[in-house]
């Protein structure tokens, strides 16, 4: 059994371009809030604050592809889920959608249910064609951008050394770049489970298609859950039935994950750039932690926390 703090082993260094890259994205995404919150359009504040965002996203995410050349986009796992994964996709989505909800609200409240839907819900579209532009803009884009960056290209270069490394660093760098204190652990949670089902897969489209169907439902069924909780009469009863729900679905979500990897342990499928041993990954997550670019991603971050 490997001691908790092993010897440092000798290892090379790493070139830090990636958090470089990460750096870029949560100072321009802040630029871009604090943008939409000057506007004085803020009615279209729905609309104009995701559209930045994604600018934000696209020009860091653009430099970079272009900095690691053209054979890079293969590392991101553009590849189709296939059947068998099907049911640990539906496990994930009740998990990620319960357990989301409770963290957000057991935090906030019910009205506390992250940024997008609050400009979502706070802004509600007048016609057919708003309706689905709001959609598009606030559930959908933001959450394949996020996919792409977060669960596509942080956790492919972090994943060199580990998948500890790669879970922890793209979780963390997930939840702080929302600049939502209030739902931390939330977007920890989502990032953390969206990570756990991209390893499963193999596949980045089938984390972006449940991330996308979180975010949509999320938008759409706000005021069923307020309906909801007002029909069950109290707090006690509303909770226990998600809470009923997120244990069994994560109990069926991890079963399910037991056997795709039993599977490819009997086909001797294996990833090397995963299986690291411990020692390189304690200190290799240690390096990436104390990453200065990292440390000003959180001080970002803190200064988000008090703006918004």
């Amino acid at each position: 059994m490997p001691k908790w703090i092993p010897e440092r082993p000798v290892y090379k260094r790493e070139r830090r371009t990636v958090s470089v890259m990460v750096l870029a994205a949560f100072l321009l995404l802040l630029v871009s809030r604090l943008t939409a919150h000057l506007l004085p359009f803020s009615h279209t504040l729905w609309l104009v604050a995701p559209a930045l965002a994604g600018v934000a996203f696209l020009l860091p995410v653009g430099g970079y592809l272009l900095f690691r050349g053209r054979g890079y986009v293969k590392n991101l796992r553009f590849q189709l889920p296939r059947a068998a994964h099907i049911p640990l996709l539906i496990f994930a989505f009740i998990s990620l959608f319960c357990g989301s909800f409770l963290l957000s609200m057991l935090t906030g409240g019910l009205d506390a249910l992250g940024n997008n839907v609050a400009a979502f819900s706070q802004n509600t579209p007048k016609t057919v064609w708003e309706f689905l532009l709001s959609l598009l803009s606030v559930g959908v884009l933001p959450a394949i951008l996020e996919a792409i960056f977060f669960h596509g290209i942080v956790a492919a270069e972090y994943e060199r050394r580990g998948a500890y490394r790669a879970i922890l660093m793209s979780t963390l760098l997930f939840a702080l770049v929302h600049f939502d204190i209030t739902n931390l652990l939330a977007y920890l949670y989502a990032g953390a489970l969206l990570m756990l089902v991209l390893f499963a897969t193999n596949s980045l489209l089938a984390t972006m298609l449940l991330h996308v169907a979180y975010q949509v439902l999320s938008l759409l069924a706000h005021t069923y859950l307020v309906a909801l909780y007002r029909f069950t009469g109290t707090v006690q009863l509303f909770l226990f039935i998600f809470l009923v729900l997120l244990l069994l679905s994560l109990i069926l979500f991890c079963r399910s994950a037991m056997r795709i990897y039993r599977t490819r342990d009997e086909h001797g499928i294996s990833n090397p750039r995963r299986d690291v041993p411990y020692n390189v990954q304690f200190y290799t997550v240690l390096d990436a932690v104390s990453d200065p670019a990292f440390i000003f991603c959180v001080i970002v971050s803190v200064v988000g926390f008090i703006l918004f």
